[in-house]
């Protein structure tokens, strides 16, 4: 009886250190989990099930450790999903931006060649108006020309005499009349 009675106890007392045991893996891996050690958690209940394989405890926490893991997954993939799509949209409007700036330079260059080419035809090379044909806006001669620059330069010593003499009066108005 005393055999049984050891054997009982060291039964009981085995099952008790088990479970205590087990408890301890449990809530080491309980405190990772709120700590925010997913990992760390992980680990230490499956060491815990490699010991103690048919805890219950053991086993619920690490399917709720799994799910966890299972959503930081998904959240992990859903962001980059969302950076590679940000990315994709950058790249397009940087890529919309190079063409409109690739266009305007090509619009510009076109520009200067047309002004250039516009300034390099010199009187010689024009072909001269004949006499009775209009003369179009842009083409003039080289006598016009000189005829207009003489009309302005007349025009402009008249308003400059002009100019003179009403400065003349008014200054004959500001003379001391003490």
């Amino acid at each position: 009886m005393r055999v049984l009675t050891a054997l009982f106890f060291a039964f009981i007392f085995g099952i008790s250190a088990q479970a205590q045991d087990a408890d301890s893996f449990f809530h080491r891996g309980a405190n990772s989990y709120i700590n925010a050690q997913l990992q760390q958690a992980i680990q230490i209940v499956e060491e815990g099930l490699f010991q103690y394989p048919n805890d219950a405890k053991l086993n619920a926490l690490k399917k709720k450790l799994e799910e966890e893991k299972e959503k930081q997954q998904q959240q992990q993939s859903q962001q980059n999903q969302n950076q590679n799509q940000e990315q994709q949209e950058q790249d397009q409007q940087q890529q919309e931006q190079n063409q409109d700036q690739q266009q305007e330079n090509q619009e510009q260059n076109q520009e200067e060649k047309q002004d250039q080419q516009e300034g390099e035809g010199s009187e010689e090379n024009e072909p001269k108006p004949e006499e009775g044909k209009p003369l179009d806006s842009k083409e003039i001669s080289k006598e016009d020309a000189e005829k207009i620059l003489k009309a302005l330069a007349q025009k402009e010593k008249e308003l400059l005499k002009d100019f003179k003499k009403k400065k003349s009066k008014d200054s004959a108005k500001h003379d001391k009349d003490w």
